[in-house]
């Protein structure tokens, strides 16, 4: 079997895809089996997948244009025969030759019964599932063909996948039986994420053939997962794959599968904010109480009490609910200080004690920006050191950022789409670059005018969650207003998040009515 510290994703549609599968997991084969499918998903993809992968040899999808290079796949393994499903646009001949041809049965005890593709399309995901438990050899709860003489009895009765592979079968055309071979008795060390995403039986079926571990995921992300990064950690050096479209292409996919391999986990787990877990954060500074509630006791105790409140959601979640600091960074002041921009920046590292005791207690740590007349990427390059921490998020407070001639206080600040951007760009390449797990990228907004162009944001780094704060305060009908306010035309990629002000909000909600009266659950709380 061929694979081994490589990368990739099979995508393109299931015929390049099953292709792509073939070639990396087989460096020859004396069988294939052969599926024609010239409308895309076809009745016989489930008998096909059980045979390739009971029988220990690649599955082939000839669709629409591939007949070429199905030919030149079934040369390069060096097939001399060919289980056929399904039915193809023209010849048989045109995409295998004069190898001996055998079909496949489309009876076989079980088969209609529990697949049911012809009448069900959607049974493919089930399927697909079911086929990446299958050993080769064995027949689970999909059965293998009954496409061989003796040595079908021996797959049934379960024999080591290993074992070699004699099989032979009756068919109308082509030859009377399927001449005897050996299936390579190599297994891969590698492993395959797959979704249930039907293009992608072909290469799942493929890969359970070559020996290949293969992983059903819900998220199309290796990074979403704590247990999919400990399997692609354990066939590090077999090699690593993924089958579909979902997984955004080689480049995408390897580049989020080397931070699974190398960056550490976030605070409860996986390396992706959202959708698993939630946040309850304190805000502050911590210079004093004034700024908010994270600044009223020392360093120790805020984290303690982070986590104290935290725990008061968990009840009211299904995902975990994981404790965070939020600190301003650089706070928003009278004065145009030493750099006349009003805004003053707190050292780096005066910041590092919090940032590695929150590490050690699994909390989570988003710097605040409050920029004055400065531009928020100017600060934020400033605290690279610190984000380069994989449990360091940023967040954009554009209350506080100032016009030319304007003073904080005097009128709410605002910024564009565009600077916005700008950070985002940045901040997504050094979390890329430097190979961390997803990032918070939070904004804050309680007022229209605060975030000009909106609809114009970047989403689409997948190196952060970005998250729209909704920061008003006051009655509980006043805030649920601001939230729908702030939620109307918002980008659906965005996670929306919720203030609770202890002084100024009348009353302040609980944690039981933030996350049930608050609709949707806001993904990230903060306290100030």
């Amino acid at each position: 079997m061929e694979a081994g510290g490589v990368t990739d994703v099979f995508d393109g549609g299931a015929g390049p895809a099953s292709l792509a599968a073939s070639s990396a997991f087989f460096a020859s084969s004396p069988a294939a089996v052969v599926l024609a499918a010239p409308d895309g998903i076809s009745a016989a993809a489930g008998q096909a997948a059980a045979a390739a992968a009971g029988l220990g040899i690649p599955l082939l999808v000839l669709d629409s244009g591939t007949e070429q290079r199905v030919s030149d796949e079934l040369d390069r393994l060096g097939a001399q025969s060919v289980v056929v499903y399904g039915a193809p646009a023209g010849d048989w001949s045109a995409s295998v030759g004069e190898r001996a041809q055998v079909a496949g049965p489309a009876d076989a005890d079980g088969f209609q019964s529990v697949l049911n593709l012809a009448t069900s399309p959607a049974a493919a995901g089930p399927l697909i599932a079911q086929i990446a438990a299958m050993e080769r050899g064995t027949t689970l709860s999909v059965p293998v063909p009954d496409i061989t003489a003796a040595n079908t009895e021996a797959a049934a009765a379960g024999e080591a996948a290993s074992d070699a592979k004699t099989s032979q079968a009756d068919t109308p055309s082509g030859a009377d039986r399927l001449p005897e071979f050996q299936a390579d008795e190599d297994r891969t060390d590698a492993v395959l994420l797959a979704t249930e995403d039907p293009a992608s039986a072909a290469v799942v079926a493929t890969a359970r053939a070559a020996g290949a571990e293969v992983k059903m995921v819900e998220t199309a992300d290796p990074r979403a997962e704590s247990d999919v990064i400990r399997i692609l950690r354990s066939h590090r050096a077999g090699g690593i794959y993924a089958a579909g479209n979902a997984f955004g292409g080689d480049g995408n996919f390897q580049a989020q599968a080397g931070v699974a391999l190398n960056a550490p986990e976030l605070p409860g787990g996986g390396q992706t904010v959202f959708p698993g877990r939630r946040m309850v954060a304190l805000y502050g500074h911590p210079s004093g109480g004034s700024l908010g509630v994270l600044g009223e006791q020392g360093m120790a105790e805020s984290i303690q009490l982070a986590k104290e409140t935290a725990e008061q959601y968990q009840p009211y979640s299904t995902e975990p609910v994981v404790p965070a600091l939020e600190i301003i960074t650089t706070v928003a002041s009278a004065g145009p200080g030493a750099d006349g921009d009003y805004s003053e920046e707190t050292a780096p590292e005066d910041l590092i004690p919090w940032i590695e005791a929150a590490r050690e207690a699994g909390v989570y740590v988003v710097l605040d920006l409050q920029p004055g007349l400065s531009t928020f990427l100017d600060q934020a390059v400033r605290y690279e050191q610190l984000l380069k921490y994989p449990h360091v998020g940023l967040a954009l407070d554009s209350e506080w950022r100032l016009a030319p001639g304007q003073r904080h206080l005097e009128q709410i600040g605002s910024v564009d789409a565009a600077e916005v951007n700008e950070v985002s760009e940045w901040l997504a390449g050094l979390t890329r670059d430097s190979v961390l797990p997803q990032k918070v990228f939070m904004l804050h907004q309680f007022n229209l005018s605060m975030i000009r162009n909106r609809d114009q944001l970047n989403v689409s780094h997948s190196e952060l969650a970005v998250s729209l704060h909704a920061d008003g305060h006051g009655t509980p009908g006043q805030k649920q207003e601001t939230w729908s306010v702030m939620r109307n035309g918002l980008q659906p990629e965005i996670w929306p998040g919720w203030k609770n002000f202890y002084d100024e909000d009348t009353p302040m909600l609980t944690p039981e009515q933030t996350f049930t009266q608050v609709d949707p659950k806001p993904w990230f709380i903060s306290y100030q």
